[in-house]
């Protein structure tokens, strides 16, 4: 029986290079589930399982330059609001997202106004400005894993799990807004541009090779 080749970037996976490879891209451009399970003939829950592990080394700082204090996610009038949105009052941001029965009847068009009567954030955000600039930051959260097919996931901190799709997130936008695009809609995996997809996908193999998967 042939045995999948050794790997710098795997310790015990089943995963060719090759796969895995495809699967850093498909995650840099926040690429769905299901689409990069066809891709890579994998199993849903395995492609889950592989973003999750993915997800979890964005926190390293290797990858800082795609979601500091420098990148914009939302298009502010005052840069300064985004700050102030992303930085502080997670327990509130968190409190606000996992609601999902106020998301849910927003989006259905059972609430006409975004905001809910026990919405946490007035407390802590002073300006109309800046709730509606948390409430859009929560939105595009929201947006991408609904596009990623990713459902919420149990036995997390609800804090630390906000932390994780906000980061997440902000790396797929640095991504999409810093990359060539090829003609079949995905982004060039060889724009090794400072903030661009193939330069993400040149420090994961980087991050993987000193430490496997």
């Amino acid at each position: 029986m042939s045995k999948t080749p050794a790997s710098q970037f795997r310790a015990s996976s089943k995963l060719s290079d090759e796969t895995l490879m495809r699967l850093i891209y498909m995650f840099a451009q926040g690429i769905s589930i299901e689409v990069t399970a066809r891709s890579t003939r994998l199993s849903r829950k395995t492609v889950r399982t592989i973003f999750f592990k993915l997800r979890d080394r964005l926190t390293r700082p290797v990858f800082n330059r795609w979601h500091g204090t420098n990148r914009r996610l939302l298009k502010l009038v005052d840069p300064g609001h985004e700050a102030l949105v992303r930085v502080t009052f997670f327990d509130v941001l968190a409190e606000c997202y996992f609601n999902q029965t106020c998301h849910r009847n927003w989006t259905l068009g059972n609430r006409k106004a975004r905001q809910c009567r026990s919405c946490p954030l007035p407390g802590k955000f002073q300006t109309d400005q800046t709730k509606a600039d948390a409430l859009a930051l929560i939105d595009t959260i929201h947006e991408l894993y609904r596009r990623l097919g990713l459902r919420l996931e149990k036995g997390h901190d609800p804090v630390r799990l906000f932390r994780l799709r906000l980061l997440h997130t902000t790396v797929v936008g640095t991504v999409l807004n810093h990359s060539r695009k090829l003609q079949t809609g995905f982004l060039d995996p060889t724009d090794m541009s400072y903030l661009a997809c193939g330069s993400l996908i040149d420090v994961f193999l980087t991050d993987l090779a000193n430490d496997p998967l």
